[in-house]
């Protein structure tokens, strides 16, 4: 027979995802052990873990009312950057779209879209937070070797030769979550064949918390409003030429970028740092099994096209945070009853915003005129009557009530 249960809860990656999933659960949850396993060195508070490097992310508003929910909303407001105002369009065509945060079609009135933050401040915090949990243990530099499931638990092979046991085990590992794969959670594969370019970049203008989505057949090009009146670019490019636009020096990019962009935001100025990642859809049929479960980018890793991506993520594990809270016995974390309430109030949230993101980026890249006209029209009719970019608006301020599965829809 397996030996007493360890934990209450394995949380495997301690990105993003897995860090405020920690926090989450044992904010709500204080008498619950958990262990935060990650195989990247120890110390987020040192900025060496990639989940909280120089990159931005966008919260929807309803990010920031969880994060609010959750205690540390106010410690993140000040360093973050509010988005009031979108402005959609499509390159070289007539369509555009300017969405105000007091726009006529929603209940939010004269409210930021959301904020942009940087992931190293988001690191900072938590790390200090989680670092007050006695009953959270952090084990980094090692990594899953094998999962064995158990009626009432599952037991965890690490690759430092260590074994140990948890009720529920919880993969925050990324888009090639491993984890995911030992749990035998299938996932589906689509390549967008383009990667992205992100960088922080300055304009001469004032970017007056207004962030900018311009279409363009290999994707959209986002611009993010930071402070210091700087940018965070997601540049999307088709792979035969992003090594090329990387290697470029400085004036070089910004003059690619000035002519893919246009002068909407000015003149661009200045770019940092540059990195690239391949654009890719990953996602899972049911990010659920047996005592485990994927949550985050080990669930569904999305196009970056209106920032969707963490937000899904965010409403996961907030959701899975307070069903554990509310279970009467500790044995029944993990178990079938959660873990199908879990999905039962995720399910249309995640099928709903994958669709969506993903027919913006095959309508907005798709290159027949028919295509081209619809969109354009689309463009110019939402721009001319509020109330049809409504669910658009409802999508990017992501206030949605998460226990109602009617409200997703």
């Amino acid at each position: 027979m397996a030996k007493q249960t360890d934990y209450d809860l394995l949380i495997v990656g301690a990105g993003m995802a897995g860090c405020l999933l920690a926090y989450a659960v044992l904010k709500l949850s204080p008498s619950l052990n958990v262990v935060l396993l990650d195989d990247n060195p120890e110390g987020l508070n040192k900025g060496v873990h990639p989940g909280f490097d120089a990159r931005s992310i966008a919260l929807s508003a309803g990010s920031c009312d969880l994060l609010d929910e959750l205690g540390l909303w106010a410690e993140l407001k000040g360093s973050a950057q509010a988005i009031e105002d979108i402005h959609i369009s499509d390159r070289g065509f007539f369509g555009a779209l300017d969405l105000p945060r007091n726009h006529a079609s929603t209940k939010y009135k004269n409210q930021a879209f959301g904020f942009v933050i940087e992931l190293q401040d988001v690191g900072l915090l938590l790390d200090k937070h989680l670092s007050q949990y006695k009953q959270l243990t952090r084990l980094y530099n090692t990594h899953l070797l094998a999962i064995e499931k158990q009626a009432q638990q599952v037991v965890c092979q690490l690759g430092d030769g260590k074994t140990l046991t948890a009720r529920l085990c919880v993969a925050a590992d990324g888009a090639k979550s491993l984890t995911r794969e030992l749990l035998a959670i299938p996932s589906q594969l689509f390549d967008y064949d383009c990667s992205a370019i992100i960088a922080n970049v300055c304009a001469s203008k004032a970017h007056l918390n207004k962030a900018f989505e311009r279409f363009t057949k290999f994707g959209p090009i986002a611009l993010l409003p930071l402070s210091n009146n700087r940018y965070s670019l997601v540049w999307s490019v088709e792979n035969g030429d992003i090594d090329r636009l990387a290697k470029l020096e400085a004036h070089d990019f910004l003059a690619e970028l000035q002519q893919a962009f246009g002068y909407r935001a000015g003149i661009f100025t200045d770019v940092g740092k540059r990195d690239i990642y391949p654009l890719k859809l990953m996602q899972t049929e049911k990010p659920v099994t047996h005592r485990g479960l994927c949550i985050g980018n080990a669930a569904h890793s999305l196009h970056p096209v209106m920032g969707q991506g963490f937000n899904l993520g965010m409403r996961d594990l907030y959701v899975l945070a307070v069903l554990i809270s509310q279970v009467e016995n500790k044995q029944e974390i993990g178990g079938f009853t959660m873990l199908n309430q879990y999905w039962l109030a995720r399910y249309n949230d995640h099928k709903n915003t994958i669709a969506l993101t993903d027919s913006m980026v095959r309508i907005f890249s798709n290159t027949s005129w028919p295509f081209i006209l619809g969109r354009n029209i689309a463009l110019q009719a939402m721009s001319c009557a509020p109330s049809l970019s409504a669910d658009i608006v409802k999508q990017a301020k992501g206030q949605f009530n998460l226990f109602n599965r009617e409200q997703q829809r």
